[in-house]
This record gives C-alpha cells, structure tokens and sequence, in this order.
C-alpha cells in the first residue's frame, strides 16, 4: 500500500456521512487504521534506512492562546458546543483549514501548539475532536472525527480521575518524511500542565488549556522487523507511538494523577474507533 493509496483511502473513509454497520465495512475501517499506525511503505533500501536513526529529545510545548479559559464538568452532550471556547479570527482560520471546507460552525480550536513548517491543532465540537498539522492553508491529514472517548452524561469533564487520554497515534508532519506521536486529552480544573513519556525515553511537557492538552515528540518511520505476510517486505513502523505514562500535575508543581496503557492494544495506540470496530481486542480501557 503506498501512502498515496492510504491518504486516498482515509479521505473517503472521513468522507462518508454515517458509520459502517456491517462487517465488511468494519474490517475495513480496521485496516485502514492499522495501515495508518504502521504506514507501510513498499520502498526499502538506502531510503529507509536513512529514516531508521531516531534520537530520544525532550520537548516542552504549550498552546498560543494568552489565557486559559478552563472549562466546567457540567452540561450534558446537548450543550457541549455551546461549552466549548469561541475561536478567534486566526483561530477560525485554522479550523477551515483543518476542516478542508467541512462544516467550520461546528467546531472549535481546543488546544494547538507549534512545530515544525505550521501547527499541532486539536478542534472539537459535539461530535468529537479532529487533529491535524496546518501551516494555514491546508494540513497534512484527512479531517477525520473521532467521537468523545467515554461517557458523556457529565459533559465533557464528567469523567472520574483528573484527567483521561482521548487519542494516542502519529499524524503526518509538515516535511513528508516526518511524524508527530501525539497524545491528546482532557484535564479537569486544578490540572495546569501535563507530562507525556513515550518508549525510549522521549518526553513533553505542555500546558492544558481550556481543559485540553495536546502534546507531540517528532519521529520517524523505521524498518519493521517484525512484519509479515505480502506485505511485509518493505514495511516500515514508528514503536514511538507508544506511551509510557501520562501525569497531570497542578498549580503548585505536584502530580495528582498518572495514566499507564493497561492493555496491549492501549500499548500500540488508541483511537475512539477501536472502541465501536468490534474487532478490537481486549477492548481498551480508555473506552469506558
């Protein structure tokens, strides 16, 4: 599968209006997804190797915005746009941006912060959150929306522990041979900042804003060893994805809570979709 072939194929997937209800479209939704994580390439050789070395950074990011505007627990699913913050002009700009001429007035900009070429954004609204990387007008990634991990009866703060991961995967970098491994997620008031470790010792600190926090490490594809089948030659993976911890920390510097994977397929990335595919398993636990 070439990445022409996978953006093609994730475009019409965040295309269509409704969900998939039979197998069919479920297992390929599944694979889709699995490709994404795994960004298999059929080019191997000199080019791959150059993007094999990998060397752990600390990054410390925060978002743009000048004041934090955190958001309560209350108010139930129907008024969770209405609780959302407004965008400003640039911040509108990014959502169309984001969007590719979707619906704009049902989104918000969350949390964004800046990287390499534009910028990291998470925008929501009622349906969910969508991430993409931007440098103004367009961005890298097809503007899928993934739903509310979670209960939604509290609104979006309703969840129990200070803080809950929505998404850990990779997006598509501004340069074509580069990747975020992103982590994004929700922080209750009294969460100020947010501390994301991955394997191999890469780590970020980035600030919640708004009750949202979105924090990134740059990687690289790398050979995967491991992969088999007619596929398999060539193929290429990011292990970066993975997170070792997620801890939230308050005003006075002290950590009130710490998220660990609790399952394998937590381990290997999260999205809400593995949720709802009924293939997933043993289902996250990021779901409840």
């Amino acid at each position: 599968m070439t990445d022409q072939m996978l953006k093609d194929a994730l475009t019409a997937l965040a295309d269509r209006a409704e969900p998939a209800d039979d197998l069919t479209d479920r297992l390929t939704d599944r694979a889709l997804r699995t490709a994404a994580r795994r960004r298999m390439r059929t080019a191997a050789g000199a080019a791959a190797l150059a993007l094999a070395a990998v060397v752990p950074v600390a990054v410390i990011a925060g978002g743009d915005r000048p004041e934090s505007r955190v958001l309560g627990p209350t108010g139930g699913p129907s008024r969770i746009a209405d609780a959302l913050p407004d965008d400003t002009p640039e911040e509108r700009a990014i959502t169309r941006a984001c969007l590719r001429g979707g619906r704009v007035s049902d989104f918000r900009v969350l949390t964004r912060q800046r990287v390499p070429g534009g910028q990291l954004v998470e925008i929501g609204g009622a349906r969910g959150y969508v991430l993409c990387v931007t440098g103004g007008g367009d961005n890298t990634e097809p503007p899928q929306v993934h739903a509310w991990p979670g209960g939604t009866d509290g609104g979006l703060f309703g969840f129990d522990a200070p803080l809950r991961v929505d998404g850990i995967r990779q997006v598509q970098a501004m340069k074509w041979d580069e990747l975020h491994a992103v982590v994004v997620g929700r922080a209750k008031p009294g969460v100020t900042r947010v501390d994301v470790a991955w394997d191999g010792g890469r780590t970020a600190r980035v600030a919640v804003h708004d009750g949202f926090f979105i924090a990134q490490t740059p990687t690289r594809m790398m050979p995967d060893d491991e992969a088999t089948g007619p596929m398999s030659e060539g193929a290429m993976s990011s292990p970066t994805i993975r997170v070792a911890t997620v801890t939230g920390y308050d005003g006075a510097g002290k950590a009130v809570h710490t998220w660990r994977p609790q399952v394998p397929t937590e381990e290997a990335g999260f999205v809400p979709e593995d949720c709802t595919d009924g293939l997933t398993s043993p289902r996250p636990t990021l779901c409840d």
